[in-house]
């Protein structure tokens, strides 16, 4: 699922698997962040939990602690953080058909720091998803 990023800065869009990975997503980034679907389906939705109360949320909502989600999910979560883009939904079509047409991933990766740089918040939201997400799916089953 395409979720967008709910902050006060920049526009962001991800890909997660499901609600479980964009939630552990936030837990990962900022409390004060959120995310929704294009469709801004309830039931997909990740509220903002600036003034607490995640840890309780996730446990009701996924049955667990966000630190066993993490331990069970870490692999989507980090491919998630890594699709992290500079954008609203309507861009990841033009941002995608670029990246398709680059087979070199040392380009591949040029090319989305370069995307980045199109930002106009001093906040890199998507440069730190993207070094989360790196160092996540470096650590593996680890």
């Amino acid at each position: 699922m395409e979720y967008e990023l709910i902050n006060p800065s920049d526009p962001y869009t991800f890909i997660a698997a499901d609600r479980e990975v964009a939630a552990l997503v936030i837990g990962n980034l900022s409390l004060a962040f959120g995310a929704e679907t294009k469709d801004e389906a309830e039931e997909d939705r990740v509220p903002i939990f600036m003034f607490g109360g995640f840890d309780e949320w996730y446990q009701k909502e996924f049955g667990r602690t966000p630190t066993e989600g993490m331990a069970a999910r870490k692999k989507e979560v980090g491919d998630a953080l890594a699709s992290f883009m500079l954008g609203r939904f309507e861009d990841r079509e033009r941002y995608n058909a670029a990246l398709e047409a680059i087979d070199d991933p040392a380009k591949a990766e040029a090319f989305k720091e370069k995307w980045q740089d199109g930002r106009t918040s001093l906040n890199n939201i998507g440069g730190v998803a993207h070094s989360i997400g790196k160092k996540l799916l470096a650590a593996g089953d680890k």
